[in-house]
């Protein structure tokens, strides 16, 4: 049901190897459908990072976090850089003004 499934290495490993843990999910998820897009990061930030930067606009974007906290610090984080670019002007762009 995703466009793309992103997977970033959890701090627990469970007794086994990132690439073992990795092959895993792989496996299971292209069992399902051999042509899902899958990416791959390191971490959960940068996994967040990827996902707000790449989601189209409208899109639904499901977090599963290792440490919730973080992410959602991160994601609001993103949610004022946003605001505040959208809001940032400046005197020339405030039209009929005087100077």
């Amino acid at each position: 049901m995703f466009d793309e499934i992103i997977i970033r290495q959890d701090k627990n490993l469970r007794g086994q190897s990132e690439e073992t843990l990795i092959a895993l999910l792989m496996k299971g998820i292209h069992s399902h459908d051999p042509d899902k897009k899958v990416t791959v990061f390191k971490s959960e930030k940068e996994a967040i990072s990827h996902a707000i930067e790449h989601a189209v606009e409208g899109s639904l974007t499901v977090i599963c976090s290792d440490v919730v906290p973080d992410a959602l610090k991160q994601v609001l984080d993103y949610k004022e850089k946003e605001e505040n670019e959208l809001y940032k002007f400046t005197a020339k762009d405030i039209p009929n003004q005087v100077s």
